[in-house]
């Protein structure tokens, strides 16, 4: 499972507003908008949460880095359907960085992992940053939750015919 923050509106009034999409004649064209003003609200919280894993003081390995994986790793999710409606900060799964499938999960906690020391065998015990995403995102859902509602209205003017 991913590491996620749920940055989701008011989600009766956004599957509302998802229902008012499907029916207008050009409710393609509105959706669109409205899921990149949503994306967009959420795309500040993505930068903080990709120069706080980049941030991070490391000791040095010759493949590519850990923490710039998992910064390339981080999207925002949104959805107008479903149970989990409104927009998310996602930290994807990192399979293909050196056999290290759950980074940002592993980084983010205060119990860290163990690995085998590369050409001596020898295993340690590694921690990451606790609390580098959690801690990012924690004061800056208000703020998030404000603009993906200023995007919801922003669509409703516009089907109303205000915009």
């Amino acid at each position: 499972m991913p590491a996620e923050l749920d940055l989701s509106g008011p989600e009766r009034r956004l599957k509302e507003l998802a229902r008012a999409l499907r029916t207008e004649e050009n409710g393609k064209a509105l959706r669109r908008d409205l899921m990149r003003d949503i994306r967009a609200a959420a795309q500040p919280a993505r930068q903080a949460t990709r120069q706080a894993i980049r941030s991070v003081t490391s000791q040095g390995h010759a493949g590519r880095s850990i923490r710039s994986a998992i910064g390339q790793k981080i999207q925002v999710v949104a959805k107008t359907s479903g149970p989990a409606v409104g927009a998310r900060v996602v930290a994807r799964e990192t399979p293909n960085v050196r056999g290290f499938r759950h980074a940002p999960r592993r980084f983010n906690s205060a119990k860290g992992w163990r690995h085998k020391v590369f050409n001596t065998g020898q295993e340690v015990h590694q921690r990451g940053k606790p609390g580098w995403f959690d801690e990012t995102l924690a004061g800056r859902r208000n703020d998030f939750r404000r603009a993906v509602v200023d995007a919801m209205k922003k669509t409703a003017d516009r089907l109303a015919g205000k915009v």
